[in-house]
């Protein structure tokens, strides 16, 4: 009767920070498996649980059992992903041998969820936790907080909705406090009130780009900058006249509801006016972007035509219908409407026009390249 023990490390830490990639068969790859993270971060959790399942062989043996052990690992991206990777390493390490049952041995309730994952496969004996001592005495409450923040599983599970709810209550906070400023035209900010909003919308950024790793994402942005700028590309040019067309949409149109009364109205002009200034930011860039294609003779002109044209159709309906709803309240007069109904009209034509011409030019371009390829 053959037994295997089974460590899993559902999150790939062995794979992430020690190199090692699963699956891992048999007890002296096991031990150097764990040796190897062990000395790269002792306080990782599934070094310990692996030389528990290292002892659980050992004591198997003693008892002159049949035994193997082995390490399967998963993915960061810890769920689907990861337990479709582990899957597939269990059904290789079980088709090099029969065994008649399993032993699980984990460092803690999350690899658990991939038990009806391995009961699927194989009967499982026993599953065995494998729990790390601490010293009851915890003086160093602030370093493991620290740690907590900066590890990257806690922070999705836990920095990112404390964030998020700190940083909306402090936006939502300041909103209020501006509006409040403008109704009662009382400038005078209240210290408790200030000092609130300000901790609430620092720490929710700061637990946010922690999660996010926002300076990744700036490093990031730094480079495709430098990148683009080294190519001479004038797309890079598009996303700041973009910017600021959308900057200029926003100060025209409210600047156009000033003088509107109803609230209603107001929500509803400033809509249909600022959808034409989000079209000429969509049409500004992809010209920029069409600039780039005819220098570097790609295709894709077709596309982006494809593309202005089906987001005009879409500004004329959301136009439309926005002062459609004016006249339905009764904002503005029956004659008024007519013309607003036939933009809705006009949008829906040019919105089937240009997908039917895609659709036909598409269609053309995959036969010609069929035929190339039969050639």
């Amino acid at each position: 009767m053959a037994t295997l023990v089974l460590n899993v490390d559902r999150d790939n830490d062995y794979g992430i920070k020690a190199g090692v990639d699963g699956p891992v068969t048999g007890y002296g790859e096991c031990y150097n498996a764990a040796l190897k993270l062990i000395s790269v971060d002792p306080e990782d959790s599934d070094a310990n649980a692996l030389f528990g399942a290292i002892k659980v062989y050992e004591d198997l043996q003693r008892k002159n059992e049949e035994v193997e052990i082995a390490l399967i690992t998963g993915d960061d991206d810890v769920g689907a992903k990861s337990d479709e990777i582990l899957g597939k390493q269990l059904d290789d390490v079980l088709s090099m041998e029969h065994y008649d049952d399993l032993i699980l041995v984990s460092d803690g309730a999350e690899d658990d969820y991939i038990i009806p994952l391995i009961s699927s496969r194989i009967r499982i004996r026993y599953v065995k936790h494998i729990l790390i001592r601490h010293n009851e005495n915890i003086e160093s409450l602030y370093y493991y907080i620290i740690r907590g923040i900066k590890d990257k599983k806690i922070a999705r599970k836990f920095t990112i909705p404390v964030g998020l709810l700190l940083l909306s209550y402090g936006v939502s906070l300041l909103a209020f406090t501006i509006y409040a400023m403008v109704i009662t035209k009382s400038y005078v900010l209240d210290p408790a009130t200030g000092a609130v909003m300000f901790v609430t919308i620092v720490l929710g950024a700061y637990f946010v780009g922690r999660a996010v790793e926002i300076n990744q994402l700036i490093i990031k942005l730094a480079a495709d900058v430098k990148e683009y700028s080294q190519e001479a590309k004038i797309s890079m040019l598009s996303y700041l006249v973009s910017f600021f067309i959308i900057v200029i949409g926003i100060a025209y149109s409210y600047e156009s509801i000033i003088k509107t009364v109803p609230i209603m109205n107001k929500v509803l002009v400033f809509i249909s006016a600022f959808v034409w200034w989000v079209l000429a930011s969509f049409v500004s860039k992809e010209l920029f972007d069409a600039f780039d294609v005819y220098m570097e003779e790609r295709h894709g002109m077709s596309r982006m035509w494809y593309g202005i044209s089906f987001s005009l159709a879409i500004v004329l309906i959301v136009y439309g219908m926005m002062n459609y709803v004016r006249y339905i309240i009764g904002f503005i007069p029956y004659s008024s409407m007519i013309l607003y109904l036939t933009y809705i009209i006009a949008g829906i034509i040019i919105a089937l026009s240009a997908s039917a011409v895609h659709k036909y030019y598409s269609s053309s371009k995959s036969k010609n390249h069929n035929m190339m390829e039969i050639k």
